[in-house]
């Protein structure tokens, strides 16, 4: 008897809060909703944390199972409540096809599937050689990410990485999508006030104490310079009180979260990424979309993909303020390579075209 389905795709992840993972899906199943695909997003958190917003004709379902947990014992008593609620909610929903966001999410996702007629597919965000899950966590993904029956990342390192423990034959490099288009360029050159620019959350993976230190040591603030952080954190306080006691603090503006980010590419005129590590960084990509030069560090895997010393940007040292304060000086006292960093840049990231990367997606679904 020939099974028959709800959805084309349900999309899982934790929560629509202000992440790239976030981001990433928000987009893909608004484009694939528009396009006539019937999809569904599934969250553990409920709508109150949501940052990005899905088109009215994606059917959301919130499952109401996030929250914190006291001790080891409760949380795995969570994490089973979640399991179960999450297979209940696939087996009423019947898609003919799953994608999982997010590391911890994709191993509760192949849990709550096991034994269930539905074809898997995994999305890895980060570096898996790099991001810590802790013990628990970390080893249920090395066991459990097998299982599934695809399992993507977006970028080659965090391939290699995975090949350790999920069979070649499973594994898919799918590029985060970026909007690159003649509309988004930036406006090279304008007269003003310079600007760095950087975006992310506020936490160490990001690296800002680096960044700040930098920014303090080029003495590009005395020139006039201003450094724009887009994003909010649990570190705003502390990078806050950094940036005094380095003297700064009258250079640095705190941005917070925005929902349309691209008014803020266009207006500077530098990308900082002082990240310790990441995946395929969306700010990065979409900075260079645009065509700013970008500055990023050596421990980055996924962005060295994209930036190639003194072509398509430029790369530092991580964890090295000197070495990213040079760079930054280097850079903001030449025009012209600036331009000429942000104009190759912007070339580079064309294959990361939304079409060629829906395109990639819709090929491992089966939708060709």
């Amino acid at each position: 008897m020939k099974q028959e389905y709800a959805y084309d795709l349900a999309l899982v992840i934790s929560d629509l809060g202000a992440g790239g993972a976030q981001r990433v899906l928000v987009t893909l199943a608004n484009e694939w909703s528009r396009a006539g695909r019937s999809v569904v997003v599934i969250t553990f958190s409920s709508p109150d944390s949501d940052f990005f917003s899905l088109s009215d004709a994606v059917t959301r379902k919130s499952l109401n199972v996030a929250g914190a947990t006291n001790g080891f014992l409760g949380a795995v008593k969570a994490n089973i409540r979640r399991v179960l609620v999450l297979r209940r909610c696939l087996i009423d929903l019947r898609p003919r096809s799953v994608l999982g966001f997010i590391a911890a999410t994709n191993v509760l996702l192949i849990l709550a599937t096991m034994g269930v007629a539905l074809r898997v597919i995994i999305s890895e965000r980060n570096d898996p050689a790099k991001q810590s899950l802790g013990r628990f966590w970390g080893r249920l993904r090395r066991y459990f990410y097998r299982y599934a029956d695809v399992v993507t990342a977006n970028s080659a390192a965090a391939l290699d990485t995975l090949s350790e423990y999920v069979p070649k034959h499973k594994l898919v490099l799918v590029r985060n999508p970026v909007s690159v288009s003649e509309e988004n360029a930036h406006a090279k050159l304008r007269p003003g006030p310079r600007r760095l620019l950087a975006v992310g959350r506020l936490y160490p993976q990001k690296g800002y104490d680096v960044l700040l230190k930098a920014f303090a040591a080029s003495l590009l603030a005395r020139d006039g310079w201003k450094l724009r952080v887009l994003g909010e954190g649990p570190l705003r306080a502390s990078l806050e009180e950094l940036s005094g006691a380095l003297g700064i603090s009258g250079a640095v503006e705190w941005l917070g979260m925005k929902s349309d980010p691209l008014p803020e590419y266009r207006a500077a005129d530098i990308f900082v990424l002082a990240s310790r590590y990441e995946g395929t960084p969306n700010a990065l990509l979409e900075a260079m979309s645009v065509g700013i030069p970008v500055v990023v560090t050596d421990a980055l895997p996924g962005a060295l993909e994209f930036v190639v010393h003194g072509e398509t940007g430029i790369v530092v040292k991580v964890e090295d303020p000197d070495d990213l304060a040079k760079a930054l000086t280097s850079l903001a006292n030449d025009d012209q390579l600036r331009v000429q960093l942000g104009v190759n840049g912007r070339e580079r990231v064309t294959e990361n075209s939304l079409d060629k990367v829906l395109q990639d997606w819709e090929r491992i679904l089966g939708w060709e």
